[in-house]
C-alpha cells in the first residue's frame, strides 16, 4: 500500500524528473498480477500506470522492474507494442520502493487463451499477431535498439536450470515428486546445439494474461521482468506450453479444450510452430518436447515463488493461493513431456 502522502512526494519527483505535467491525485492498486505491485495513477489530464517493486524481503535477482524499464524504452519504436514510459525512480524514499511510469493501456485483459467472447476471425488475428511478435523478437537486431549486452545468450539453459532449482529450493514450501524429477533429469539432458542459434531478445513470460488486447489486436505486452538475450523457440515454447494447461487451471489453457479447437480460428500448437518457422527461416528443432519440459520445470519455479510469497503476505494479486497451488500440476506435465523425449 502506497499511503496517501507519498503523493506529495511521487508529485514532486515527477515534475523534477520527467516530461510530464501533471498532477496526481490518486493510486488504485491493480488487483491482477503475481510479482509486482501496480497501480492505476489517476491525474487531472489523463490515467498512467505506475509499476513498483514489492516491499519486504525478496529472492535474490527477483523483481527487476529496472530491466523492465530498459527493455520497453528500447522497443519504444519497434513493431512490438508497448506502453510509453516516462521515467525510472531508485530511490526508495519517494513512495517506499522503485517504481517507473508507463501509459495506461485501455483494453482487454484476458486469461482464458480460447477467447470465448471473441469471433472467429478476431481469434485468428489475435493469435497470428502472436506469432508476428515472436517473430519480431527472434528477429529484431538487438544491436541497433541498444541491447546487444542486454544478456549473455550462450549457455542460456545452463544458467537458467541453475538459477530456477535455486529459486525453487529458496521457496520450497514441500516436496512434489515430478519437480524432483525434473531438477535430476532436465540438467542431464540440454541439447548442446542450441547454442550455435543466433541470440534473440526474450521476454521471458510470453502468455496471455501479460498482454493488452482489444478485439483484433494485442496493443500492449507486458511483465518485461524476466526478458533477457536467449536463443530463439524459449518463448515459444512457453506460450506453446500455457496453451497445453487445462481451462479449469487458475492459469487457463486449451489442454481441455482441443475438441473445440477445429473451428475455433486457433491455430493448434503444430500450426504455431509451422507459421513461426516459414516467418523467422529457422528449422525445426529436434528438442521441442525437451524445451516444453525445460518450460515446465521453469514456470512451476515460478509458481512456487508465488506460493511462497503468499504465506511470506508479500504476493501481489488477490488470488495467488489458488494459483502457487498449480506448482505440482505444472510439474507433472513437465515431467511427462521429458519422459516422452527419452
Amino acid at each position: 500500500m502506497i499511503e496517501k502522502n507519498r503523493i506529495i512526494n511521487l508529485n514532486s519527483w515527477i515534475k523534477n524528473n520527467t516530461k510530464l505535467a501533471i498532477d496526481v491525485y490518486e493510486l488504485k492498486k491493480f488487483e491482477i498480477g503475481q510479482s509486482n505491485p501496480t497501480y492505476l495513477m489517476k491525474t487531472d489530464k489523463k490515467n498512467f500506470v505506475i509499476r513498483t517493486r514489492p516491499q519486504g524481503e525478496l529472492l535474490k535477482g527477483a523483481h527487476r522492474i529496472d530491466r523492465e524499464y530498459k527493455v520497453m524504452c528500447a522497443l519504444e519504436n519497434s513493431k512490438i507494442p508497448v506502453p510509453k514510459t516516462y521515467g525510472y525512480c531508485e530511490n526508495i524514499e519517494i513512495i517506499g520502493t522503485e517504481f517507473y511510469i508507463m501509459d495506461f493501456l485501455d483494453g482487454n485483459h484476458e486469461f482464458d487463451p480460447f477467447l470465448a467472447h471473441y469471433e472467429v476471425e478476431e481469434k485468428k488475428k489475435l493469435y497470428n499477431q502472436k506469432i508476428d511478435i515472436l517473430t519480431e523478437l527472434t528477429l529484431i537486431n538487438i544491436k541497433e535498439i541498444g541491447l546487444e549486452k542486454f544478456g549473455r545468450p550462450e549457455g542460456y539453459l545452463n544458467r537458467q536450470i541453475k538459477l530456477w532449482i535455486n529459486q525453487y529450493r529458496n521457496s520450497q514450501t514441500k516436496e512434489i515428486e515430478s519437480m524432483e524429477y525434473l531438477i535430476e533429469n532436465i540438467p542431464k539432458n540440454i541439447p548442446e546445439e542450441i547454442d550455435l542459434l543466433p541470440p534473440c531478445l526474450l521476454h521471458g513470460d510470453f502468455r496471455l494474461d501479460n498482454m493488452m488486447l482489444n478485439q483484433e489486436k494485442v496493443i500492449g505486452l507486458l511483465d518485461w521482468e524476466l526478458s533477457t538475450l536467449a536463443p530463439p523457440f524459449i518463448d515459444l515454447s512457453y506460450w506453446a506450453l500455457m496453451l497445453r494447461f487445462d481451462k479449469d487451471w487458475p492459469i487457463g489453457g486449451l489442454g481441455n479444450k482441443k475438441q473445440l479447437m477445429s473451428n475455433s480460428g486457433i491455430p493448434s500448437e503444430e500450426k504455431i510452430l509451422e507459421i513461426y518457422l516459414n516467418k523467422t527461416g529457422l528449422d525445426k528443432p529436434k528438442y521441442w518436447k525437451f524445451l516444453l519440459a525445460f518450460n515446465s520445470f521453469r514456470f512451476a519455479g515460478i509458481l512456487q515463488g508465488i506460493a511462497k510469497r503468499v504465506i511470506d503476505g508479500n504476493n501481489a494479486g488477490t488470488n495467488g493461493f489458488e494459483v502457487g497451488q498449480q506448482t505440482e500440476p505444472v510439474a507433472i506435465l513437465g515431467s511427462q513431456i521429458l519422459k516422452e523425449t527419452f
